[in-house]
């Protein structure tokens, strides 16, 4: 339990800018006419607050249900990056462990579990880490999507919410920062989103982070000694 308080204690700093958001989310349920039922059940079971965005604002608009579907899944197809990262940390975990890290799995989630992952002997210790934020992450958005349903949305108009998540998680890349390498990257990331980001589908992001990731593989390969060619003499 040390361990899982460790990764709820984690979450919390970033709760700060998932309540806000998450109250805008119970907001836009009611205004679209959404019982409390329904707003519930669909953050249970989708549990993705962009795409539920979006999928409340092309409901609203009486889109076909096949172009809500497509939409969502085009907005989290950055989950399988996620996905595939986690999987070595849960590969040795039971059926029920891996469907359960699958579904709590969030873009805080992750960064959190990443940028504390070092501390950690064992994956098994580490999945502990994740599911106490996991449980923070899941409850904090949660409760603010019910509490901005009843209530409305509780932050003043003047706050600019859609920086909220981005500044959350500039608190948790900047201190992974640990060498050239990791900067590079970061700087690419930072270029290619900016140039990108008016790819259709909202693509921008996937290709982005598809093309950072290669460019930390190759930098992150051991260069090839010239002194060392030829073999020994």
């Amino acid at each position: 339990m040390k361990i899982f308080a460790q990764g709820f204690r984690g979450m919390m700093p970033i709760t700060v800018g998932i309540v806000p958001f998450g109250a805008v989310m119970g907001t836009v349920c009611a205004d679209a006419q959404l019982s409390l039922f329904q707003s519930v059940g669909m953050n249970v079971f989708v549990f993705a607050g962009a795409a539920q965005l979006a999928a409340i604002e092309l409901m609203s608009k009486n889109a076909e249900s096949a172009v809500v579907l497509a939409t969502g899944l085009i907005i989290n197809l950055r989950f399988l990056l996620y996905s595939a990262a986690l999987s070595p940390v849960v590969q040795n975990s039971s059926p029920l462990v891996k469907a359960t890290s699958a579904y709590l799995l969030t873009d805080q989630t992750y960064a959190v579990m990443s940028a504390h992952q070092d501390r950690f002997q064992t994956n098994a210790q580490l999945v502990k880490f994740y599911f106490g934020a996991a449980t923070c992450m899941a409850l904090a958005w949660h409760l603010a999507v019910i509490a901005g349903y009843t209530f409305g949305s509780f932050a003043p108009k003047s706050f600019a919410l859609d920086y909220a998540v981005p500044l959350s998680f500039v608190t948790l890349v900047v201190p992974t920062l640990k060498n050239r390498t990791y900067v590079y990257v970061m700087i690419l990331s930072f270029v290619l989103a900016i140039f990108l980001r008016s790819l259709p589908l909202n693509l921008g992001l996937v290709v982005t982070a598809l093309i950072a990731l290669a460019v930390g593989i190759y930098l992150s390969k051991p260069q090839a000694n010239p002194d060392g060619l030829g073999g020994s003499a």
